[in-house]
């Protein structure tokens, strides 16, 4: 699956949280339910990323990532913010989907993966349109399997 990605690990939020919060709410549904016990480490390098450059890429899309020590394989976690929120994103847009990437440190080429394919993936048009308009955490999967084909 796209990053390590499992179907728990996907949320849909009608709440419009500030960055900060979002960053905390997407950490927190990784680390719980891929069982990482290191999320201060995470939740430290993220946002020490996030104050160096937003990771929001634009039309509608954040992908906050780091790489870790501890961990042994990539996790991810998306959320997807029906109302958009604040980011300040390179387009000035407001977020909608969030993806979040943990790499094992040593997995340079691995996370890199990771990142070009959610960035293939969301420049498409139609396929950024229905993952932004899906309704229901399922059907935010099942599009994501259909991406990786």
């Amino acid at each position: 699956m796209l990053c390590g990605l499992k179907k728990e690990a996907i949320l849909i939020s009608h709440d419009t949280p500030d960055k900060e919060t979002a960053l905390h709410m997407i950490i927190d549904l990784a680390c719980t339910t891929c069982h990482v016990s290191f999320r201060d480490e995470i939740t430290s390098a993220i946002m020490e990323r996030e104050n160096k450059l937003s990771t929001g890429i634009g039309l509608g899309i954040a992908v906050p990532h780091c790489r870790n020590d501890q961990m042994k394989e990539p996790v991810s976690a998306v959320i997807l913010f029906t109302r958009g929120i604040e980011y300040n994103s390179v387009d000035g847009q407001p977020v909608k989907l969030m993806f979040l990437i943990v790499s094992p440190t040593e997995d340079v080429r691995g996370h890199i993966a990771c990142l070009s394919a959610i960035s293939h993936a969301v420049s498409d048009e139609e396929i950024r349109q229905k993952l932004i308009n899906a309704e229901k955490p399922d059907e935010l999967f099942e599009h994501f399997r259909s991406i990786e084909g």
